[in-house]
């Protein structure tokens, strides 16, 4: 019998495949994208890690297995490491100050992305953890993919960072446990409630989508 982690990546696949080859990416492998469009990214998702901690937090409290609440304190501590200890700096390095941190709004379909995340949290503690995966799994998939097509070309991108930290050990081995905790509380679903998973990790990789879309211009769009 397949995981459930196995029938999520067969329906997110195709959508990150085609996230892969998105003019946001391909423009940070090959070093061309626009300095603003990386800096309105970086203060978007600001705004949405924020956010995303906070779900991580909300989730744990609800949490009644101490080896998944343990498991969600650790992913809340070490994004919130993340966000103050390298995305904030990596800010910084750009000119972003803090008043445009502390000013910037989340854009409505990023907004709207965060607040379907916790809907599903409140919903069910495992419809929030399925949700929150497709954002940790869907950034390794895709840093992996557009790494290994561009090869030694990215070194020489001035946004290679990014691309290491996605495809780090680290962050691969976190994102695996992340994995393996969901298939464990899922072992013994029923098919019914196995596919409304599928439909919710889906849903997400198509806001993932939308948030990528926020920062490209509708000239890369219609190409």
């Amino acid at each position: 019998m397949s995981k459930l982690s196995e029938k999520l990546y067969e329906r997110a696949k195709p959508l990150w495949d085609k996230e892969s080859e998105n003019y946001f990416v391909s423009a940070m492998a090959e070093g061309t994208l626009d300095e603003e469009k990386y800096r309105a990214y970086m203060l978007q998702d600001h705004c949405y890690l924020i956010d995303y901690i906070g779900i991580l937090e909300f989730m744990r409290e609800q949490a009644e297995d101490a080896e998944v609440a343990n498991f969600l304190k650790k992913a809340a501590d070490s994004t919130r490491f993340e966000k103050d200890t390298v995305h904030v700096p990596n800010m910084k390095v750009l000119g972003i100050t803090d008043e445009e941190i502390s000013s910037t709004e989340k854009a409505p379909d990023s907004e709207e992305y965060l607040t379907y995340m916790m809907d599903k949290a409140k919903e069910s503690l495992i419809y929030g953890i399925t949700a929150l995966l497709q954002c940790s799994w869907s950034y390794a998939y895709i840093a992996r993919k557009v790494a290994d097509r561009y090869g030694e070309k990215l070194e020489s991108s001035p946004y290679t960072d990014w691309f290491s930290a996605y495809t780090s050990e680290e962050y691969s081995e976190a994102n695996q446990r992340w994995i393996d905790i969901l298939d464990r509380v899922a072992k013994d679903i029923s098919h019914a409630e196995e596919e409304k998973l599928c439909e919710i990790f889906e849903k997400c990789a198509h806001y993932e989508t939308r948030f990528w879309n926020i920062f490209i211009s509708a000239k890369h769009e219609e190409k």
